[in-house]
């Protein structure tokens, strides 16, 4: 029966040793990147909290400034036209164009661009990458 031979890297460091060590960084690895996951995500749940509460004022301010408008046609269609009529549709156009202005600002932070995890993908295809290069090289550290 032959003897057992121990595998030794460059540095000294037995095969088995640096397996071990590059399992235990990698479950580091991992852990770190979920980490950042549940960072990034919870950044990208408070901007769509913000995207919907400016929704929804968007959504009051146009709907109040919708109201002064009627209202504005009221003044126009019970009499001629006076200056209350003109205040009130000044007034009902201006805030129905700061609602309108607040919905387009509130849909434009809803596209899927702004709620990609953008960060933790690319370390993620980085690590991919390091991890797929890694497999392609011998233990020794020869390219194969």
């Amino acid at each position: 029966m032959e003897p057992i031979h121990v595998v030794e890297t460059g540095n000294g460091r037995p095969l088995g040793e640096l397996f071990r060590q590059l399992s235990s960084e990698l479950g580091t690895l991992m852990r770190q990147e979920s980490e950042l996951a549940r960072a990034e995500i919870r950044d990208k749940a408070s901007k769509l909290g913000a995207s919907l509460a400016e929704l929804g004022a968007g959504t009051f301010v146009a709907f109040a400034g919708l109201l002064v408008l009627l209202q504005s046609a009221v003044y126009a269609l019970s009499g001629p036209l006076e200056s209350p009529a003109l205040a009130a549709l000044l007034v009902g156009g201006v805030t129905l164009l700061v609602g309108v202005l607040l919905l387009a600002r509130g849909r434009g932070h809803l596209k899927a661009d702004e709620l990609t995890p953008t960060r933790t993908l690319r370390s993620l295809r980085k690590d991919a990458a390091l991890a797929g290069a890694l497999g392609h090289d011998d233990p020794i550290g020869r390219s194969a």
